[in-house]
């Protein structure tokens, strides 16, 4: 499934797979849209699959926009489709414990 990124105020939804190819368009919209805003709230309930490699970018743009003093809320630790990769690479705690 092609990877689809819906945007609503300060509430980005991800719907499709996430890999290598895809990621740079997710990142280019999470830093567009950060460059405008101190806090953006990521979705990955929808997400129906995420290659290790992906985890660990997603990780690294955690990071990145942590050092840069925004807030960048990350959802979707409930998806089975996606845990068990974030568990695996060792990235589940980019997560946050609340529900939106």
């Amino acid at each position: 499934m092609a990877l689809q990124i819906n945007h609503n105020n300060e509430f980005l939804e991800v719907k499709g797979n996430l890999n290598t190819q895809n990621m740079k368009t997710l990142n280019n919209h999470i830093d567009f849209y950060l460059k405008r805003n101190e806090k953006l709230i990521l979705s990955l309930e929808r997400v129906n699959e995420i290659v290790f490699s992906s985890a660990k970018q997603l990780e690294q743009l955690y990071i990145k926009v942590a050092k840069n003093n925004k807030v960048l809320t990350i959802v979707g630790q409930e998806n089975k489709q996606i845990a068990p990769v974030m568990i695996l690479s060792n990235t589940s705690y980019i997560f946050s414990n609340d529900r939106v």
